[in-house]
């Protein structure tokens, strides 16, 4: 069971999720701009409290002790605003029902976030407020109505080519890492604050 949720865990990976969300905003027929405007301004906010939230916590022990929080998952955050856009573009002009591909995505990203948990990465709240974030995040990108288009298949398929670049040239680069490095940077710190830290 232990794999199922590593498994699952990996597809919230940012190294893998903002290139492919990137190449897609990019990428997308010009019918769809709107849309990918609203998304590219949501998730850029998503993403900046989510970092903003780990900061908080890492660099100066910020938190929501009551709660057990130490900042939004960035796997669910990053999961529940990404997948839900990248299926309705998928299935926009080739489903009636472009939308119920979108619900699926915000279902895989609730899998996603719960994975989190077993593997005791995140505390319940986490999780919970990064998937309640990113949804936000989908739901403000797919208000917009685009009008009628298609997402060839070449671009889906190059989405999915510059997603899986970085995962599979650096293995070794985690987003993790680059937050705790960010985070004594800016605090002056020598170390991290920990989730059980003595000053809490």
């Amino acid at each position: 069971m232990t794999s199922l949720w590593v498994h699952l865990s990996q597809l919230g990976d940012s190294r893998w999720l903002l290139p492919l969300a990137l190449t897609l905003m990019l990428a997308a027929p010009a019918a769809s701009a709107t849309l990918r405007w609203h998304w590219a301004v949501a998730l850029a906010i998503a993403a900046s409290l989510t970092l903003a939230s780990k900061l908080a916590f890492l660099g100066w022990g910020i938190g929501l002790a009551r709660l057990d929080f130490t900042g939004f998952s960035g796997h669910a955050t990053m999961s529940a605003a990404i997948y839900p856009v990248v299926a309705y573009l998928a299935a926009h002009g080739r489903c009636r029902a472009p939308r119920g591909w979108a619900v699926a995505g915000v279902v895989l990203a609730a899998a996603i976030a719960w994975s989190r948990l077993p593997l005791n990465a995140h505390s319940l709240s986490e999780v919970v407020g990064g998937w309640l974030l990113g949804t936000a995040a989908s739901v403000a990108a797919l208000s917009a109505r685009p009008a009628a288009f298609t997402t060839p298949p070449r671009t889906l398929v190059l989405a999915l080519c510059m997603g899986l670049l970085v995962p599979l040239t650096m293995p070794s680069v985690r987003t993790h890492d680059l937050v705790v490095r960010l985070a004594t940077e800016l605090s002056g710190r020598d170390s991290v604050f920990a989730r059980h830290h003595p000053d809490r």
